[in-house]
């Protein structure tokens, strides 16, 4: 979400972008679903390395705390 705020890109598209659905896209910001490695991969090339998987670990973790 951060990323999106950041850069002013669309939900919708970030999912065209990363070869998405936008309701994937949706999930994963709701943390709903966690990415699959294809779609971490997709999402940190789309984003030039901005955003990558211990982003989305490291989320994770501060939710369980």
């Amino acid at each position: 979400q951060e990323y999106i705020d950041e850069t002013c890109i669309t939900q919708r598209e970030l999912a065209q972008s990363c070869c998405l659905s936008p309701a994937a896209i949706c999930r994963i910001i709701k943390w709903q679903r966690f990415p699959s490695p294809e779609t971490l991969y997709r999402i940190h090339q789309f984003t030039e390395g901005k955003v990558g998987a211990d982003d989305f670990f490291r989320q994770r973790v501060s939710q369980m705390d």
